[in-house]
């Protein structure tokens, strides 16, 4: 069998790079993200291959993933040109912002453009004021979130969930923007620990397992309900309205990475990837409804019992809205304390 190298993915990534060119004149540039620049790209022996292809003219679609291997796809995202007009403004983007830093990403750049991009985000950006603006972007959207949660009572509970874990998201990458870029998926609460251990609050690493019930999980627990989500995974990647991240190519990206969590000292951090996902399998199997059909689907359905099972119940969102409030309350002070340490207050 091949061994899979950072060498071989970027050299696969080069070779799509010339057929585009091939093809298409209006590319500016092209670029590497996320793990594949790293020493952490496989787990489970699987891993996507993230690049951002800039064009000059309005590109096709803003996403779109191409299968390599069935363990290994390109995860492409188009940008036009015109995104990058003010790009010192990326020095406040925890996402653009650190892939635009890496030079070792490079792999297509006219007339040194991408270069000069990257000098201008570059300039300033471990400045206290930056740092402090990413984190307070997350900080503020994941208040936004907490405080739509208790909006009104008609809210499908499969929507509220929705609302519930993009607070958390937000609320935890503020405090990883304070030391580094925002978390992925797949590595969210491999990498919070370090994250929180970073500002001296690693009381915060099991705040959040209680906040999201990952007290709840156990290898039982994972391998009764691995086959329904991986039902539930295929049958979405089949649908016409399939999210680009639930790609049937991307199926092993998820399982095989679960899988390997599960089988390791790492079972804790299955929760995070299996609760993106299904979200999205829900509001994917929603979208194939009429506009005012309100049906539970049975993908809606099995999430619901999902999330039951880590003690989510509508009975209980009083209680939830107010341990997400406290924990939302303790990032706010980090990033308070962080303003006083440096000035900024």
């Amino acid at each position: 069998m091949m061994l899979i190298t950072q060498d071989l993915l970027i050299d696969i990534t080069k070779d799509y790079i010339n057929r585009l060119l091939r093809q298409n004149n209006d590319i500016v540039a092209c670029y590497l993200t996320g793990s594949v620049l790293g020493d952490q790209a496989f787990i489970g022996g699987s891993t996507d291959i993230d690049l951002v292809v800039v064009h000059k003219e309005d590109p096709p679609a803003p996403r779109e993933i191409r299968r390599v291997k069935s363990n290994i796809s390109l995860d492409i995202v188009h940008h036009h040109q015109s995104l990058y007009t003010f790009h010192r403004r990326m020095r406040q983007d925890s996402w653009l912002g650190y892939a635009l830093r890496n030079h070792d990403g490079i792999i297509y750049d006219t007339d040194h453009w991408l270069e000069y991009i990257q000098a201008g985000v570059d300039a300033q950006f471990d400045s206290p004021e930056n740092t402090h603006a990413r984190a307070l972007k997350f900080a503020d959207d994941a208040r936004r979130y907490w405080f739509a949660l208790d909006d009104d009572d008609e809210t499908p509970f499969s929507d509220w969930l929705d609302l519930f874990f993009k607070s958390v998201d937000n609320a935890c990458n503020a405090v990883a923007a304070l030391s580094g870029p925002g978390l992925t998926q797949r590595r969210f609460l491999l990498d919070f620990p370090a994250r929180a251990e970073a500002v001296n609050q690693m009381p915060l690493v099991g705040d959040l397992a209680r906040l999201i019930g990952n007290d709840k999980i156990s290898v039982d627990f994972y391998n009764q309900w691995r086959p329904v989500w991986e039902t539930r995974l295929v049958e979405c990647s089949q649908s016409p309205h399939c999210p680009p991240n639930l790609h049937k190519a991307r199926k092993a990206y998820f399982l095989d990475c679960c899988d390997a969590l599960a089988q390791s000292d790492n079972l804790f951090a299955v929760l995070w990837p299996m609760t993106v996902t299904w979200r999205q399998i829900a509001q994917c199997s929603h979208t194939e409804l009429d506009e005012d059909d309100t049906t539970e689907t049975e993908a809606t359905t099995d999430w619901l019992n999902f999330a039951s099972r880590i003690g989510f119940e509508p009975a209980h969102k009083t209680i939830k809205i107010r341990e997400l409030g406290h924990f939302i309350e303790k990032i706010q002070n980090i990033l308070e304390d962080y303003q006083r340490e440096f000035g900024l207050l």
